[in-house]
C-alpha cells in the first residue's frame, strides 16, 4: 500500500528549545544528559549516566525533559535524535541539544526521532550546519525542516520494519563474530597438524 503523506515544517508540529548548560554537583538530583550518554543510533546507554549530576532550582524546573521529547544533538557533524523516556529519571538537556517536544498528535515522538536518524535528514542537517571549526546547527534553520508525515498506522508499520531490522543486523554481527571464531580455531588447528606433520 503506497504512503500517503503529508509534509509539515517542524516548527509547525512542535516547540523547539535549547538544552542548558550547567555545572555537574557530586549531590545533584537530576540527570544531565549529554551527547555520550546516547549510541550512534540516539538509543540511551543504560550505564551511560552514573548518578544525577545536577540540583533542581527555579530556573531548572521549566527544561525538565517529558517523556517523548526528541534531543537533537545541535554541535559536530553528527546530528542525530535521541529519546528521552521517563524510566531514565528526572532529567534536563545539555546545551549540546535542541530538546524537540511535539505539539501535534499527528506524529508519534520514536517515528520524528527515525525520521530525523534517516542518513536523508542527516544530510540535509549537516547542509544546513555552519562553522569553520566545529559544526552547529541553528535553531532557525532546524524549524524550517520539512517533515514528511505519513498515518499514525503507518509510522507504526516503519518502526516495526525498522526494528526487525535492528535485530536482522545485531544478530548478522554476531553471527560474523561467531563464524570468525570459528574460522580461527580451524586455521590454528592446521598450523598444529602442520607442526605434528
Amino acid at each position: 500500500m503506497p504512503l500517503l503523506l503529508m509534509k509539515r515544517k517542524l516548527d509547525d508540529i512542535a516547540g523547539i528549545s535549547t538544552g542548558v548548560f550547567k555545572k555537574g554537583s557530586p549531590s545533584g538530583t537530576v540527570f544531565y544528559l549529554q551527547a555520550k550518554h546516547f549510541d550512534d543510533y540516539g538509543r540511551f546507554h543504560p550505564d551511560g549516566v552514573v548518578s544525577p549530576e545536577i540540583s533542581m532550582d527555579d530556573r531548572l524546573e521549566r527544561h525538565l525533559l517529558q517523556e517523548g521529547d526528541i534531543l537533537l544533538i545541535s554541535k559536530g557533524d553528527s546530528n542525530r535524535a535521541c529519546l528521552y523516556q521517563t524510566e531514565v529519571g528526572p532529567a534536563v538537556a545539555s546545551s549540546t541539544f535542541f530538546v524537540i517536544r511535539l505539539r501535534s498528535n499527528e506524529v508519534l515522538p520514536e517515528y520524528l526521532q527515525w525520521y530525523l536518524n534517516t542518513s536523508f535528514l542527516q544530510s540535509t542537517l549537516f547542509a544546513l550546519s555552519r562553522g569553520t571549526r566545529i559544526l552547529s546547527l541553528s535553531k532557525k534553520a532546524l524549524a524550517k525542516v520539512e517533515v514528511s508525515i505519513p498515518s499514525i498506522r503507518q509510522q507504526e508499520q516503519i518502526l516495526k520494519a525498522q526494528a526487525l531490522w535492528e535485530k536482522e543486523r545485531a544478530l548478522t554481527f554476531e553471527l560474523v563474530e561467531l563464524k570468525g571464531a570459528l574460522y580461527q580455531n580451524l586455521l590454528f588447528n592446521l598450523t598444529k597438524s602442520n607442526t605434528n606433520a
